[in-house]
């Protein structure tokens, strides 16, 4: 995993629409210790919460927002430190992107109206 997918709702260019409740609720989880799965893995076969599988992944979008708005980035989050160190994504790959909001107030605002 060396970059967000192609519709990542943490990337600027990507028209997604959540609840700002929804979208206030990812924030609190990812800087609360809590892992949050990319969308594309998550198995969404029984229900629109959708359940983490052994196959899901991190979402690498998440991770990048980390390392553009909080001290200490993705490793501020334990759960993605184990994705360090379990290889999921490397320190190498890091990288502060553009493409990705570079706030909260942000991300809250634009994926709170899209779509």
């Amino acid at each position: 995993m060396k970059q967000p997918c192609f519709d990542c709702p943490f990337q600027k260019s990507v028209e997604y629409s959540l609840s700002p409740k929804k979208a206030r609720e990812i924030l609190q989880a990812i800087t609360h210790d809590k892992a949050f799965h990319c969308h594309k893995s998550v198995d969404y076969s029984e229900s629109i919460e959708g359940r983490v599988t052994a196959e899901s992944k991190l979402c690498f979008g998440a991770v990048l927002f980390l390392e553009n708005t909080v001290r200490g980035g993705c490793r501020s989050n334990v759960m993605f430190r184990f994705g360090l160190i379990t290889k999921q994504f490397s320190l190498e790959d890091l990288r502060q992107d553009e493409r990705i909001y570079e706030s909260f107030d942000e991300f809250i605002s634009e994926v709170s109206t899209n779509g």
